[in-house]
């Protein structure tokens, strides 16, 4: 890389410079992006240990205190980043990807230190020997570090809640780049930060969770999950919403709903559904499959058993960027009734994809 990053910036020191790519570097345009952005940082710092983290944060600090507060600082562990907060243009990216071991430290408790550049894929398959299971995403190459610190919503959220709810203790270097153990009785407001504030507080390295063991005596999959996918299309989204809303609220929690709504033309909305069943297909999942299928007019169904692990298999797909849509996320503590027809407004938006 080229020594000087920039002639405004403090001289780089000696032990990053190992660890430093700029935009002559060979893979600078491997490490510049997430899913959904290139971004054109300055520098990137690729650490390979906390002592690097510690040492990558101190810089940044001497720069925005010797140049200016506002140059882009962003952290980057898995580089899925849907918030696309993980990269920036003129600024230093710091990537923990390195920093990405899992280790099951008591198989009947359910402890489990996860290192924050983990991707979720590779935790689950390092979990399924001791049938241990931990709530995350819906996609195996998201980072543990941005989706463990912002909330965590994924397949099992109706049945084991938030990743944030399964956070036991975590590492994490703070802006004077010292490390902080945090739990309920260490700094409990910082821990109390750390689950759901994101990167605003620091970094995490690493995260103790406490997994839970989810076994079914009758299967031959480690921790089985049923998934039935559903293709159809609806001409009254609202009704559609509305009675998608009670099926799933009365179902069962071990079963979680995932919908993708898409609109060909303004009057024919269609629709991806894809149902999760925690377990081994019985009678009870039987019955809510044959009820989801009465909910709109179907074209395509198809029904699944594999183990967790092969359902977010991380597939370690190099970030360029390459998904071109904005993504925004809401959360509602309630579905009022009018929330059919909010969703209506929009894909009837000219402004809406």
């Amino acid at each position: 890389m080229n020594n000087d990053v920039n002639a405004t910036w403090p001289k780089l020191p000696v032990a990053l410079k190992k660890i430093a790519i700029d935009p002559t570097s060979d893979d600078y345009e491997l490490m510049c992006s997430n899913y959904f952005v290139t971004g054109r940082p300055k520098l990137i710092l690729r650490a390979t240990t906390e002592r690097d983290v510690i040492a990558s944060i101190q810089y940044v600090k001497k720069i925005r205190e010797s140049v200016s507060h506002s140059i882009p600082f962003s952290f980057r562990s898995g580089g899925h980043g849907i918030s696309m907060a993980s990269v920036n243009d003129g600024g230093i990216i710091l990537d923990i990807s390195q920093l990405n071991s899992v280790t099951v430290t008591d198989a009947e408790q359910g402890l489990v230190q996860v290192q924050a550049g983990a991707v979720w894929g590779d935790v689950a398959e390092a979990l399924r020997p001791f049938n241990l299971i931990i709530s995350s995403g819906d996609f195996g190459d998201t980072g543990v570090g941005g989706l463990a610190t912002g909330g965590g919503i994924g397949l099992l959220v109706r049945r084991l809640g938030l990743t944030i709810d399964h956070i036991v203790s975590a590492r994490l270097v703070t802006a004077d780049g010292e490390i902080r153990v945090t739990d309920h009785q260490k700094y409990p407001d910082l821990f109390w930060g750390i689950r759901g504030g994101n990167s605003q507080l620091g970094m995490v390295t690493a995260f103790t969770f406490k997994a839970s063991k989810l076994v079914e005596e009758k299967s031959d999959i480690s921790l089985p999950f049923t998934v039935q996918t559903i293709e159809s299309q609806t001409s009254n989204l609202t009704k559609f919403i509305q009675q998608w809303q009670s099926w799933i609220t009365h179902a069962s929690s071990k079963m979680s709903s995932n919908l993708m709504l898409t609109a060909e033309n303004r009057n024919t909305v269609h629709i991806n559904a894809s149902n999760f069943w925690a377990g081994s297909i019985n009678s009870d999942a039987k019955a809510l499959f044959k009820s989801a299928l009465s909910l709109s007019e179907v074209n395509k169904h198809q029904l699944e058993t594999k183990s967790y692990a092969e359902l977010v298999k991380a597939p370690h797909i190099p970030h360029s960027g390459q998904q071109p849509v904005f993504v925004k996320n809401i959360l509602l503590d309630a579905m009022n009734p009018n929330i059919g027809d909010i969703i209506t407004s929009i894909f009837k938006a000219s402004a809406t994809m």
